[in-house]
């Protein structure tokens, strides 16, 4: 069954079900760039839905608007939680084929590897395996000292 855009922004904004809200989301990129981009947006920004789902929602968004997820890299959500710091590493992680080429990956990469800098003990063994890869991907690095 083919959904409209307006029943898949429902399900988006009803989160009864964080999985269907998610899987909504990825089918809106396709019929609404515009109003998928907005919704994810809102999400993170919003603090809305549980970790997982935050992280579905900046992985949707990342792959819609690069640019739109490197900002929110530079200008994480005020309450950024461990699953979507993670995808946010797995993204600039997997996008290091191109960093030469697109130096604001290179600046993401930088500023990911100040916050993994200062992240606590418990945060950093839930998502060692990610940053482990991060780390073996951009040795070279320096963490992006950021000015606030």
């Amino acid at each position: 069954m083919n959904r409209t855009e307006e029943e898949l922004r429902e399900e988006v904004a009803n989160l009864g079900d964080y999985d269907a809200a998610a899987e909504a989301l990825r089918q809106l990129k396709h019929l609404n760039k515009a109003v998928a981009e907005h919704l994810a947006v809102d999400i993170l920004r919003s603090n809305k839905g549980d970790e997982y789902f935050q992280a579905s929602a900046f992985e949707t968004l990342y792959s819609m608007n690069f640019h739109k997820g490197i900002e929110l890299i530079r200008n994480p959500p005020e309450c950024l939680n461990t699953a979507t710091l993670s995808t946010m590493i797995e993204c600039i992680t997997e996008d290091s084929g191109i960093a030469m080429d697109r130096p604001e990956v290179l600046e993401a990469a930088k500023i990911l590897k100040e916050i993994i800098r200062h992240l606590d003990a418990e945060k950093n063994l839930r998502m060692k395996g990610t940053i482990d890869w991060f780390l073996e991907t951009y040795p070279n690095i320096r963490a992006f000292q950021q000015h606030r």
